[in-house]
């Protein structure tokens, strides 16, 4: 109890000498992961899966939160003079430092893929989502496509050690041998665990999954009716496999890695932000969070399709489109900026 008042007064006594900043911006000279306003992280090394795709391991600092595996967070990286941050799957275990695995497909992906190194500077969100795994669950089936073995794989390695035993099929569908993210690595759980079994599809050469009643998924896992789902990929891949269940009277628990758009009719639109009077012009291709983003102008945000609703801001006139679906949406409420384009004008209350 004493130690304790002692950091308090010692506390309090230093910030008369560094107001109005904070104490712990001074201690960034010696130790650059602390920090009174930001979550840091330095990049404690990479490791290459595949040409395009990494994993990058790093420390976090203060205010960092222990993943469950499944999770993801949003990591930001500084490019030129500009914090840029996305959202990544964390694929490393339970009660491990933290790691991400990225493909290069973005300005952040691939900086992180081919450019960062021990050393480099992240900023960090505490983890966050849903697709995590149940308490005791049962039989599995995993059904990924490309990328999205990354949180399985978080899953994968935390689960089998604490469940040896435990009956789990991976179906992972990728577009080739090379191009097989963590392939090495599963084999040799599943030597180590025989209760895991490991399916890989190769697209060019099998062609796609069929997920009809009476196509690949009965023959390749006649129990799959009896099975606890799991699907992670592209959006429209995970939409097969939730249709897939809807037919048997099942559910799947999914994570979507993009969002499959309509184009838009009406082409360009316009957004125009109350607070600031400014009007910033949408093509047909962009939401609104990318169009502010590629301006330079900061809206808040998580997930980026849909999902996690962090990017809710007041639309108090106007409409707005569903890139996904094309519904309009013109009363005034709460728009999700990261799925939606102007219908052709919206005004943001921003």
């Amino acid at each position: 109890m004493k130690n304790k008042s002692a950091r308090k007064l010692l506390k309090f006594a230093v910030s008369q000498f560094t107001y109005p900043r904070d104490p712990k911006d001074f201690l960034q000279v010696f130790n650059n992961l602390t920090s009174a306003r930001y979550t840091r992280g330095i990049v404690s090394h990479v490791t290459r899966e595949t040409p395009d795709t990494s994993t990058i391991f790093f420390k976090a600092g203060d205010g960092w939160i222990p993943h469950v595996a499944g999770q993801w967070a949003r990591i930001g990286v500084s490019l030129n003079g500009k914090r840029v941050w996305r959202p990544f799957s964390i694929s490393a275990a339970e009660g491990h430092d933290p790691s991400i695995t990225v493909k290069a497909n973005g300005e952040v992906s691939t900086f992180l893929v081919h450019d960062a190194e021990p050393g480099t500077l992240l900023y960090l969100e505490e983890p966050s989502g849903q697709f995590v795994l149940e308490e005791t669950p049962a039989s599995i089936l995993f059904i990924v496509a490309g990328s999205g073995i990354t949180p399985v794989m978080s899953m994968l390695r935390t689960l089998m050690p604490r469940r040896p035993d435990h009956d789990v099929v991976l179906l992972y569908s990728s577009k080739s041998r090379e191009d097989c993210i963590f392939h090495d690595e599963i084999l040799e759980l599943a030597d180590q665990f025989p209760g895991l079994k490991p399916i890989f599809r190769f697209s060019r050469e099998d062609g796609r999954i069929d997920f009809s009643d009476t196509g690949d998924i009965p023959r390749l896992c006649p129990d799959y009716q009896d099975r606890e789902i799991y699907s992670s990929g592209p959006d429209s891949f995970v939409s097969q496999v939730q249709d897939m269940a809807i037919l048997f009277g099942g559910e799947s628990r999914v994570e979507r890695f993009d969002l499959t758009r309509r184009t838009s009719a009406s082409g360009n639109g316009e957004v125009y932000f109350s607070k600031s009077g400014e009007t910033l012009e949408v093509t047909g291709a962009d939401s609104i969070l990318e169009a502010a983003e590629n301006s330079g102008r900061q809206l808040p945000h998580g997930c980026r399709i849909g999902i996690c609703r962090s990017c809710l801001v007041p639309m108090t006139d106007g409409q707005v489109s569903d890139i996904r679906t094309g519904e309009v949406t013109h009363d005034p409420g709460l728009v999700q900026t990261c799925i939606t384009r102007p219908a052709p004008w919206v005004e943001l209350d921003v």
